[in-house]
């Protein structure tokens, strides 16, 4: 797991501690190793720094809220990360890889959803309730 991503840039107050806020974050991180682990995107990932990769993956975890809340309320059927999402973030970025970031960011999100099928903190179903693991974080670790 990366330590580049921190867990304060998914809330500002600490009401906005919730467990959807932990899944964004969560979600950040797999997509991180995602596109630091792309083939595909090795040019575009040298050109950046790991700060830059780690920005831009939580920027993008943020922007999926709405697809996420949309789907979670039944407004539509499926979560999807829209290339606007890219464009307004990534703006010399080709079409080609823009469309290898949606590959590699549908490919995170598959990644993290078969993971939360099993787990017991359930944060889309509970994605109101406040969450212990940003202080957990904070102090050292999940665990600490």
């Amino acid at each position: 797991m990366t330590d580049v991503i921190q867990t304060s840039w998914f809330y500002t107050y600490e009401f906005e501690k919730t467990k959807f806020n932990w899944f964004c974050f969560e979600y950040a991180l797999k997509l991180y190793d995602c596109v630091k682990g792309s083939k595909k995107l090795k040019k575009w990932t040298d050109e950046m720094t790991d700060i830059e990769i780690a920005s831009f993956c939580a920027y993008f975890a943020k922007r999926m809220k709405k697809s996420v809340t949309d789907k979670l309320s039944g407004v539509t059927d499926i979560v999807e990360g829209d290339e606007e999402y890219l464009s307004d973030y990534c703006h010399t970025n080709t079409p080609r890889q823009n469309a290898a970031l949606l590959r590699v960011a549908g490919d995170a999100w598959e990644q993290l959803l078969s993971v939360c099928v099993t787990c017991p903190t359930r944060c889309l179903s509970e994605r109101f309730l406040l969450c212990d693991f940003f202080d957990r974080m904070e102090r050292g670790g999940y665990f600490s």
